[in-house]
């Protein structure tokens, strides 16, 4: 078991085991399940969380409080990209004062002189590792694209979000590369506990809301500089930095339109909570290349315990990826994951009945951002059913013909060439 003291300093504890949470449940982590933690990701330290061990001696669990006389708290793990999180730390929710940022965390333990993490790899490619954004000269990019369009106040806000807040998809703009953001709403309809861009009153959000309404020109400057310009280019409506894009249907169709008057390179796609069916079909008639459609669950109850929409139901998410679908439009689920709930029996199989009956084309397997204590005791309290296991749930989707398993949003040279891990 690892732990931490209150600076974050990281220690491994001489006899505690390793234990791993599954919602609320407790149990000791298989071998299958373990792998060494990947370069590049970041271990957390947990205030007010008491880490929680197995002790081999009188067969418990045990909670830390002190060690040495110094107050501990738990650890967690932030897994890179094509990573799927098993397990949750294991831990007891002390100070019910402290909520934790909006992170994904991973159960994490030390073995042999290395960090193990509870994960699987899920995807072959490796986009967005942290080795492909370090030793870049991104100011001077940055600088070179700002002053070729100066009056572009999408881009200036990029520059924010590549520079200060590290953000993988605005860099991507700025080093000519693979998938860059195009962001346009600043409002949404849906209050996601999880949001990354707005918080009305538990979290702090990782970062601002675009806090204006860009021109058609200043979308279409953007859109163009990169599909013209990047290796294997994909602009993306929908980011954390914004709201829902199907707000702004009417600039996203316009932009659409006008680059597509001017290039067919690239790969136009659309990160969405797929609220307004009649906007879908009129981006796929546009020219609409893929579509995400964010879920965290196939069974309407527990979409709207995380989602909380408003104006719109979980039928015309359905709806919306069936208009897609005869649009010719290639459709990803964008699936928000959380140990103990997605692996349980009654929602493996709403989510294969679900990607069965609508011919989904590929499940994208994103860990979800929260704070997992409270997301199991506050969200999910009244949640009962058994978990099976988060490979289990991989299982059961892999087994399904046809369909693609990724983490990262395809480009349209990939649509029928991809190929599962």
């Amino acid at each position: 078991m690892v732990f931490s003291d209150r600076e974050g300093k990281v220690y491994i504890h001489p006899f505690l085991r390793m234990v791993v949470q599954e919602g609320t449940r407790l149990r000791l982590p298989l071998k299958e399940e373990l792998i060494p933690l990947p370069q590049g990701c970041r271990l957390f330290f947990l205030p007010g969380r008491r880490p929680l061990g197995f002790n081999p001696g009188s067969s418990s669990f045990e909670v830390l409080s002190l060690f040495e006389g110094r107050g501990v708290w738990a650890v967690g793990a932030f897994l890179i990209p094509a990573y799927l999180r098993l397990h949750l730390p294991a831990t007891f929710w002390e100070d019910r004062n402290i909520l934790l940022p909006l992170w994904a965390y991973t159960a994490v333990g030390f073995f042999g002189g290395r960090f193990f993490v509870s994960a699987v790899r899920v995807d072959r490619r490796q986009r967005q590792w942290p080795r492909y954004y370090k030793g870049i000269s991104l100011r001077k990019n940055i600088e070179k694209l700002l002053k070729r369009y100066p009056q572009n106040r999408l881009l200036r806000h990029f520059a924010n979000c590549a520079y200060n807040y590290r953000c993988l998809a605005a860099t991507n703009l700025f080093l000519h590369r693979w998938e860059a953001s195009l962001v346009v709403s600043n409002r949404c309809n849906a209050s996601c506990w999880g949001c990354l861009s707005y918080q009305k009153d538990l979290f702090i959000p990782s970062h601002q809301r675009i806090s204006f309404r860009p021109h058609i020109e200043e979308v279409a400057e953007v859109a163009l500089e990169h599909i013209l310009s990047a290796s294997e280019p994909i602009v993306s409506f929908g980011q954390g930095c914004e709201g829902e894009p199907l707000m702004e249907s009417k600039l996203l169709v316009r932009t659409l339109k006008f680059v597509r008057r001017r290039t067919l390179r690239g790969t136009i796609h659309l990160n969405t909570n797929a609220s307004i069916p009649a906007a879908i079909d009129e981006l796929g008639a546009a020219g609409l290349s893929s579509l995400r459609i964010s879920l965290n669950s196939a069974r309407e109850e527990f979409y709207n315990l995380y989602f909380r929409p408003r104006g719109y139901k979980f039928s015309d998410v359905i709806r919306s990826l069936k208009v897609a679908k005869k649009r010719g439009v290639f459709v990803s689920l964008n699936l928000l994951l959380f140990p103990g709930f997605n692996d349980t029996r009654g929602e493996v199989e709403a989510l294969v009945r679900l990607v069965k009956k609508y011919k989904v084309d590929m499940v994208q397997m994103r860990n979800l951002s929260i704070d997992s204590e409270f997301f199991s005791q506050v969200v999910l309290k009244d949640f009962k059913e058994k978990p099976l296991g988060m490979l289990y749930l991989w299982q059961k989707l892999k087994a399904i013909k046809g369909l693609k398993l990724g983490y990262f949003n395809l480009p349209h040279s990939e649509f029928s060439h991809f190929q599962n891990l």
